[in-house]
């Protein structure tokens, strides 16, 4: 009898009983001002995100799909032991943080505005990156600063700390990068339609007084953030993550929108 596959259904029913009660009681407590606001209510919050000096590009309606996942967080050691096959670099693993560590014996040099194209090429050999083609370019978290690449994952990406690829840039040259990886991912439900579209999940930030005047909306973007632990597993779910920029600072705060529920999560803010 396979005990290691018993083991994972159980798991699976248990988290997806967790998730069930979780959105259950989510639900219960607070409606979301998408599922009330009418085409007239729209239009009027669009004319007053203008008058705050809110800039926003125009946004889709459209309803988006996606999946409740799950990673065990026990096995998320995938990294340190793949690790063991890289070269040319100094390597170590933060526990706590699941975090692989890089420092590179030779930076990484590259011409003008060609970051992007040094990394990839860097990328190509197993013995400098592990893992490499789970990754894909983020053009939305990248900067100046780092290049970012993000997990792919069922029915899109991760876009949160726990799936993540990022070298730093220091004084034109890459002299180190970090790597989280979420394991064995795993489909808990079968794919349904988000509740909350880019324009609704924008909308419903504003009206919650989460974007402040004389700031632009940089870029919103759909993509896998956790939603709780459960049972020494971590459930993801899709999220609307929004770019928020200071217009007077350049600051960038991204806050993130529940797009099963439209739920504000807890927040998270990065500077570039």
């Amino acid at each position: 009898m396979d005990f290691r596959r018993i083991e994972m259904i159980f798991i699976a029913i248990f988290i997806a009983l967790d998730i069930y009660l979780f959105i259950s009681l989510k639900d219960n407590q607070a409606v979301s001002s998408t599922a009330i606001t009418s085409g007239s209510q729209t239009s009027q919050i669009l004319k007053d995100l203008k008058d705050d000096q809110i800039t926003v590009k125009p946004l889709s309606n459209a309803k988006e799909d996606g999946y409740y996942l799950a990673s065990r967080q026990k096995d998320q050691t995938k990294l340190a032991t793949s690790s063991q096959q890289l070269t040319n670099q100094v390597v170590s693993f933060d526990k706590t943080q699941k975090t692989l560590i890089s420092e590179l014996d030779k930076p990484l040099t590259y011409r003008k505005n060609h970051a992007l194209l040094a990394v990839k090429a860097f990328m190509k050999s197993n013995n400098n990156v592990v893992l490499a083609d789970q990754y894909r370019y983020s053009p939305e978290l990248s900067s100046d600063q780092q290049v970012v690449f993000v997990q792919k994952v069922p029915g899109g990406v991760m876009m949160d700390e726990h799936g993540q690829l990022v070298f730093l840039i220091e004084e034109g040259q890459i002299n180190q990068y970090t790597q989280t990886y979420a394991n064995k991912i795993q489909i808990l439900r079968e794919k349904e339609m988000t509740k909350v579209s880019a324009k609704e999940a924008v909308i419903d930030l504003y009206t919650d007084n989460e974007i402040p005047n004389n700031s632009k909306v940089s870029w919103v973007k759909l993509g896998y953030s956790a939603l709780l632990d459960a049972n020494s597993s971590t459930v993801y779910v899709p999220v609307w993550q929004v770019a928020i920029e200071n217009k007077n600072s350049k600051s960038v705060v991204v806050k993130r929108i529940n797009a099963f529920t439209g739920a504000l999560m807890k927040n998270r803010s990065d500077v570039q």
